[in-house]
């Protein structure tokens, strides 16, 4: 039978090695620009370098967007990245009606 000092630090190790694996490297960014038009003022709007993970509350955003991002483009009917989402590809234009966008690598 294996002493149980030896058991939790046999387990106090493998949680310490998991955490280091699983733990986020640091924000990476997409390179490029993501464009969108504001359904309010029709202008036209960037964002340049998004962060990967990180949700961009957009407001009312329609027409014509294009992805100019080496990372795929998810567009959500919300104003906070939650629900279904829509896939937008890296060098993909159309028209869109969303409210956010997250990108993932």
């Amino acid at each position: 039978m294996r002493h149980p000092m030896h058991v939790l630090g046999s387990l106090a190790l493998a949680g310490a090695a998991l955490t280091v694996l699983l733990a986020p490297q640091g924000a990476q960014a997409a390179t490029g620009t993501f464009v969108y038009h504001a359904q309010r003022d029709k202008a036209r709007h960037d964002l340049t370098n998004p962060v990967d993970g990180r949700c961009y509350p957009v407001g009312d955003a329609h027409g014509v967007t294009g992805n100019e991002t080496d990372r795929a483009a998810y567009l959500y009917d919300t104003p906070d990245c939650r629900g279904a989402a829509s896939y937008f590809p890296s060098g993909f234009y159309g028209q869109q009606t969303f409210h956010s966008v997250a990108f993932i690598r």
